[in-house]
């Protein structure tokens, strides 16, 4: 009888062990495909290895409504009596990680502000990305155009308050530690006033700001969100409406110009247009021999 019980006490012990060991096995694999996984994110991506110091070495988006104005006077006074100043946004982000390193890199040194669209492929992961590295982000909402429906996130003429609150807290969950947004297209919505005082309610209720892509002449954006006391700014010059060279060049003489003129010009361009990260690598550190300086949108709200 004792021998039994010594066996059966055995067989227990032994099954015990077994399973103890199966588990422990599937944590330790599990643990290296995670670790693998970041891995293979901190290689291909550089933009999560926090406070970029050193200089790096050198698709679908849509561009503005055709009938947006490529340029539009500033109504915003210059910050100091010494300086003009210039503020980028980069539209578009999120679709991509790819020159993350490179455009952070001007972002800490130039204060470059990205906008994310809610429901690119990669919007999360830049949201978090840019958070590490001290960069600012903003929502990039879409607003219903006059040939642009598509997205799920795309805030359309005739939404009610509702419908509009519920579909910012989703896109602004997408990217996580925006402090404001600016408008994705727009002809449309943008011009509707039911539409942009429901925005800037949630704009209001919420602690963000509103940046005013001005994609049209009409739009309500910007006059409404001094109205109802939004912190806002409003475009100055789409800088790559074209993505050759010699076009956006122009369009950066053109934002230089009116921050000579204005004191402060806001300029946006869009980050799948490598021609323009090239003008930015070559033209931001030749803005203190125009007298001018690079600020962050959240300097020059109103």
């Amino acid at each position: 009888m004792k021998n039994i019980f010594i066996f059966v006490l055995s067989i227990i012990i032994l099954c015990i062990f077994a399973f103890t060991f199966i588990k422990v096995k599937e944590n330790y694999n599990i643990s290296f495909e995670y670790a693998d996984d970041i891995s293979n994110i901190s290689n291909n991506n550089t933009i999560l290895q926090k406070n970029i110091t050193e200089k790096p070495s050198s698709d679908i988006f849509h561009l503005a409504d055709v009938n947006s104005p490529d340029t539009a006077k500033p109504i915003l006074n210059k910050i100091n009596e010494h300086s003009n100043c210039i503020s980028i946004i980069i539209d578009d982000s999120g679709n991509t990680l790819d020159n993350s390193d490179r455009y952070f890199y001007l972002a800490n040194e130039y204060n470059i502000t990205f906008a994310v669209l809610p429901d690119s492929y990669h919007s999360t992961d830049f949201s978090y990305a840019a958070y590490s590295n001290n960069v600012n982000i903003i929502l990039h909402i879409p607003m219903e155009g006059s040939d642009y429906f598509g997205e799920q996130t795309l805030i359309r003429k005739g939404m009610n308050e509702d419908e509009i609150f519920r579909l910012l807290d989703y896109s602004f969950s997408k990217v996580p530690y925006a402090n404001g947004m600016n408008n994705h297209t727009g002809s449309v919505a943008s011009s509707d006033e039911s539409v942009v005082s429901y925005m800037l309610d949630y704009a209001k209720n919420n602690d963000k700001y509103f940046v005013d892509s001005y994609t049209v002449s009409d739009s309500l954006i910007y006059d409404m969100a001094i109205e109802y006391g939004v912190k806002t700014a409003r475009r100055s010059v789409f800088l790559d409406n074209e993505r050759d060279h010699s076009s956006i060049m122009k369009q950066w003489r053109e934002l230089i110009k009116l921050s000579k003129e204005y004191g402060i010009a806001v300029g946006i361009g869009h980050y799948q247009s490598e021609e323009t990260l090239k003008i930015l690598e070559d033209n931001l550190p030749l803005l203190t021999d125009e007298g001018i300086i690079s600020v962050s949108i959240t300097e020059i709200l109103n």
